[in-house]
């Protein structure tokens, strides 16, 4: 009579085999972060000098645009070292500075490794430019986002979102309007935080206009991607919340650099907003 149920050998001699998978993947897997490891400590700590040039050349054919690094240096102060870069430049077309990165640390761990990303990224002293020109072209450190079909940003944005923390600390940011002919408007000790996990991303963001422009603002939201997207930067997707807040705005001030929707000769005020996006669009306010 055939038994209805395998005999407990076979269930045992399954359990074996199971058991030996699982421990020949988790011996593989520590084998591979004992190379990383060893890769990361024994020959590209000691030599990281050496790979300035590479990453310069890298970059610039990314970005299709000079990129300068003054210097690179690693510290080895745990199982996975970090990486430092300094005086950090990214030129646009006629050779001016649009990006200027004073200190920059690179952080990783394990889990970024397995990922081919970053645990975080701190950028201390970063300087913007961001322009519009005669003809209309809306420029962001030298990189034309009015562009039409893919733009240039597009893999920077996915890279940037995919992040587990990114924090920029005491920036600053130029704002030119040459269409208008004003003087250029500088944001000064501009903090950002961005912090991403599994299709959600969060965003902080502090800065200080020029006194007749206002007081010191900030910004917040949160947002989640849909399930099926690709693209961890395409916020045009996005849905979620945002709230803004400024103590003191000058309206006649603010009406000059950008369309507030009125036309005021004077006028000040205080700003709180609460803000839903839905799909990249403003649903409630």
């Amino acid at each position: 009579m055939t038994p209805l149920h395998p005999s407990p050998s076979v269930w045992l001699k399954a359990a074996g085999l199971l058991t030996r998978w699982v421990l020949g993947l988790a011996v593989t897997a520590w084998l591979l972060f004992g190379v990383v490891w060893g890769v990361l400590h024994w020959v590209i700590v000691p030599r990281i000098g050496e790979f300035r040039a590479l990453l310069e050349a890298q970059a610039s054919r990314v970005l299709a645009l000079p990129v300068k690094i003054g210097a690179i240096s690693a510290t080895s102060n745990g199982l996975i070292p970090s990486v430092e870069l300094s005086d950090v430049r990214l030129q646009d077309r006629q050779g001016r500075d649009a990006l200027v990165l004073g200190r920059v640390v690179a952080a990783l761990s394990p889990r970024s490794l397995l990922r081919l990303g970053l645990e975080q990224l701190y950028i201390d002293q970063p300087e913007l430019d961001i322009r519009r020109t005669l003809d209309g072209k809306l420029l962001l450190a030298g990189i034309d986002l009015s562009a039409g079909g893919k733009s240039d940003s597009s893999d920077a944005a996915d890279w940037i979102f995919s992040q587990t923390e990114l924090i920029l600390k005491n920036g600053q940011i130029h704002w030119t309007d040459e269409a208008r002919g004003l003087p250029t408007l500088t944001l000064s000790q501009v903090d950002l935080v961005v912090r991403n996990a599994f299709r959600s991303h969060k965003l902080r963001l502090d800065a200080t206009p020029p006194p007749a422009l206002g007081n010191r603002f900030s910004a917040s939201a949160s947002f989640r991607q849909p399930l099926l997207s690709q693209h961890n930067g395409r916020w045009q997707e996005w849905s979620g919340n945002a709230f803004a807040s400024v103590a003191r705005v000058d309206v006649a001030t603010l009406g000059q650099y950008v369309n507030v929707g009125v036309t005021a000769k004077r006028g000040q005020g205080a700003v709180r907003a609460w803000i839903d996006i839905d799909r990249g669009e403003v649903a409630n306010a």
